[in-house]
């Protein structure tokens, strides 16, 4: 699975970074911390999620959840947000998976192997 991190925090994306590739499978094409350029980038790298921190979004969440998905290969969008009240606003908004950044960092893991299995949103129960 080629995975795209999308976060303004250093500490965040490094983070992620460094659990992801311990994860069998998992690619991560790139990262970015700039809302600006962040479809251009997304589109170079061409991944099949973007784990996209909603404190990097300058406009509505669900409106870069959109503009992500339009991308001519359709990428999955998994949001991370500090309020876990978000959630079902995120996901009717079109995210395909949430999570909190108050979970454990390791809850990111089972979303993502639901997502290779399925096409269906997921949220960690």
């Amino acid at each position: 699975m080629r995975l795209f991190i999308a976060s303004a925090d250093k500490t965040s994306r490094l983070a992620l970074l460094l659990l992801l590739e311990s994860e069998p499978g998992i690619i991560v094409t790139g990262m970015s911390d700039r809302p600006t350029d962040l479809l251009a980038v997304v589109r170079a790298s061409q991944p099949e999620v973007v784990v996209l921190d909603d404190g990097l979004a300058t406009q509505a969440t669900g409106q870069l959840v959109n503009d992500l998905h339009i991308l001519e290969f359709h990428p999955k969008v998994i949001v991370l947000s500090l309020n876990p009240q978000t959630a079902a606003t995120t996901l009717a908004a079109g995210a395909d998976g949430f999570i909190s950044k108050t979970a454990p960092p390791d809850e990111l893991l089972p979303i993502l192997r639901k997502m290779r299995l399925s096409d269906m949103q997921v949220i960690p129960q």
